[in-house]
């Protein structure tokens, strides 16, 4: 158990340094406020790593150094700290397993790694590739399109009633698994037969032990025809679907019933029926009305990307994306009306036209 916990804790450190690796630094997102700020000018290497990420008047304890100078600083890492938290809710939980020091320690080793590579990339004049600008220029614009997205859709003001979410409850509650408690359905045994009259005259033993299947299958030395089923519903798996739906059909229990379901008879005891079990409304509450924000918010996205294609003139050729098929078949239709419509203007040509006298037969 001691050797999981601690795999569990390396793994968690490991995911910290990744994410830290990964983590946009200052230099990073001060480009981009230029970049995006219409400053052409692309930012320069001059500085060295220590003293961008390491400014003289930080003043708290030296943690890290590079050639001597101050790299990483006590100030840095809790800010470090705080912007891993914020930018990842869900790795709080795992962090608060973690012993404090032993975080701490990790979170630097993730900071120096980054810095290690940032110094190598610059050192080896990497980023003054063409390849590596056009693929950081792709990661930029890539950034910008989720944040003029996000952005674009903070616009929308969506409100969710209760009386939707009540509704949207009792629509949804069978299809969304985390509603769903338990499913019910009919507990049921059952005994199977290769023909009618052996069923049926099992039916009258059955009968006879207050339909206790299991004892008068016992009596009758069939136990190895018996099947104790549980509680059958719709998604129960490892039985028949045709007898499934005819167990979930059952009315009435407890009952004793027959049915035929492909070459086999079958004899089922029905003991009791359970209806649906959910989590009440009021503990997934807020969870349906975020899900249901989402559809709306989406909802509107799309009328009004619709509405601004309309307004910005936007004109997609739909030729360009139909299939050959398609293509194909709008020709023809278009050849098909065109002769019709000639003929039509001929025939009437003709009758508009004046008659020309016979020639007369000398």
């Amino acid at each position: 158990m001691k050797v999981q916990t601690n795999m569990k804790r390396s793994a968690g450190y490991l995911l910290i340094i990744g994410m830290l690796v990964l983590l946009p630094g200052c230099r990073f997102i001060d480009w981009m406020k230029e970049k995006f700020g219409g400053d052409s000018q692309a930012p320069t290497n001059s500085m060295t790593v220590a003293e961008v990420v390491a400014p003289a008047t930080d003043g708290s304890a030296v943690l890290v150094t590079i050639g001597g100078k101050p790299l990483i600083t006590q100030n840095m890492l809790d800010a470090e700290k705080q912007k891993l938290m914020a930018s990842n809710p869900q790795l709080q939980a795992m962090i608060a397993m973690m012993d404090e020091k032993q975080l701490n320690r990790n979170l630097v080793d993730g900071m120096a790694s980054r810095e290690i590579i940032r110094k190598y990339v610059t050192d080896k004049k990497i980023d003054a590739s063409d390849k590596y600008k056009q693929d950081f220029e792709m990661v930029l614009n890539q950034v910008k399109d989720a944040l003029n997205t996000r952005y674009f859709m903070d616009a929308f003001s969506v409100d969710v009633a209760d009386s939707e979410i009540k509704k949207f409850y009792e629509e949804n509650k069978d299809a969304i698994p985390n509603l769903l408690v338990s499913r019910g359905g009919v507990e049921a045994i059952a005994a199977s037969f290769a023909d009618q009259k052996a069923a049926n005259d099992f039916m009258v033993k059955a009968r006879a032990a207050k339909n206790d299947i299991a004892r008068a299958a016992k009596d009758a030395g069939i136990v190895d025809k018996v099947q104790d089923f549980k509680l059958v519903n719709e998604q129960s798996l490892g039985i028949d679907p045709e007898l499934r739906d005819k167990i979930v059909a059952i009315k009435s229990v407890p009952s004793l019933s027959a049915f035929k379901v492909g070459n086999e008879f079958w004899v089922v005891a029905a003991t009791k029926k359970e209806l649906p079990k959910y989590r009440e409304l009021d503990q997934v509450k807020e969870e349906l009305k975020q899900m249901i924000e989402k559809e709306k918010t989406m909802k509107k996205f799309e009328e009004e990307v619709a509405r601004l294609k309309g307004e910005y003139g936007i004109e997609i050729n739909e030729e360009f994306f139909a299939s050959p098929v398609d293509a194909a078949k709008a020709v023809q239709a278009s050849t098909e009306q065109v002769p019709q419509k000639e003929s039509t203007k001929s025939v009437r040509t003709a009758e508009a036209a004046p008659q020309k006298p016979k020639a007369k037969i000398a």
